[in-house]
């Protein structure tokens, strides 16, 4: 059950409330300084800060849809310590759709870095002495999985026989065997080599769109997981083109659009024109989605493709299309 007070929540009952008091239960008998939050404070934490006070006075909890996805938890214990706080929380299942969910219900994204978790216990048992948000990243674990998967496995034992056979295996000489193409080419200063293994985790440069890169990846994922049903797949244009633009559209608005365009147009997407390949480029069959209350345009072709066909992104307008010819308007 959704509730609006200080934070926007969803309140624990049913199934999942059994599940949990019996994972609490757990945590009491393995932990002394463990005080149980009451049943009626366990809930789950959608959106809170700076975001959502703004937000606060015009959201009411009935124009917020519960959930459509099944809502179930990770039942390993995770505890946290924070500050002088103390948590032991379990993380909800489906960490995506939560977030899709949220930036849907909002028509914005609040708390990016949020990890929707349930508080189980802290050292007081009042809910407002859990830690809040609950992980940071975790670079050490993640080097060290990395380091132990097969693939690096292989790599280290391939050094180390190169190494066994020119005789230099643990002599300190500061001298890495060099790596080109895949293969082993010889040694060079380790330095060297560990600073272009180091340039090779930068992040590389990005095409820029009028809608950026990581709102496409959302919208992306949003739209592949609901229109798989009509073998439609997301993409966009390559091009870079109208940076001016980036700020009139986010992923949460996007999904949003795509929501009310399968709602509305269900039945008639399927009857849309599929463009071959290579008439794309003369502009048979594009069609623009105009959203009146983002206000914004985005315009589309349905590209045949194998074994789905494509949603292609042209490009996105604010307003109407300068524009618009012969184009088909698709209004939400």
């Amino acid at each position: 059950m959704i509730k609006v007070e200080s934070i926007l929540k969803w309140t624990i009952e049913g199934s999942l409330l059994k599940k949990l008091k019996m994972v609490r239960a757990q945590i009491l008998s393995k932990n002394s300084d463990a005080v149980a939050i009451s049943d009626n404070d366990l809930h789950i934490t959608l959106a809170a800060g700076t975001g959502w006070q703004k937000l606060r006075s015009r959201i009411k909890a009935k124009d917020i849809d519960e959930p459509e996805f099944s809502i179930d938890i990770d039942p390993t214990v995770k505890v946290i310590e924070k500050g002088g706080s103390k948590s032991w929380y379990v993380k909800l299942k489906n960490q995506q759709d939560w977030k899709e969910y949220v930036m849907d219900s909002l028509q914005g994204t609040y708390d990016s870095g949020r990890v929707y978790h349930i508080s189980l216990a802290n050292l007081t048992g009042n809910k407002e002495d859990s830690v809040a948000m609950v992980e940071d990243r975790d670079y050490k674990d993640e080097y060290k999985k990395f380091q132990s998967s097969k693939k690096m496995k292989k790599y280290r034992a391939e050094l180390n026989q190169y190494n066994r056979r020119k005789g230099t295996y643990g002599n300190r000489d500061r001298k890495d065997a060099s790596h080109k193409n895949g293969r082993i080419v010889g040694f060079e200063d380790e330095s060297v080599n560990r600073g272009r293994a180091e340039k090779s985790r930068l992040p590389k440069t990005q095409i820029k769109e009028s809608i950026k890169l990581g709102d496409q990846t959302m919208a992306r994922q949003y739209f592949d997981k609901n229109f798989k049903n009509m073998k439609l797949a997301f993409s966009t244009h390559s091009k870079t083109d109208h940076l001016d633009r980036e700020g009139t559209f986010n992923s949460a608005k996007l999904i949003g659009t795509f929501r009310k365009f399968l709602k509305k147009y269900k039945n008639k997407i399927p009857e849309i024109p599929r463009t071959p390949e290579d008439d794309i480029a003369q502009g048979a069959d594009k069609h623009y989605i105009y959203d009146k209350e983002s206000n914004y345009s985005i315009l589309f072709v349905l590209k045949e493709g194998s074994p789905k066909d494509v949603f292609l992104v042209m490009t996105a307008y604010p307003n109407l299309p300068q524009i618009a010819g012969n184009m088909t308007k698709w209004e939400v």
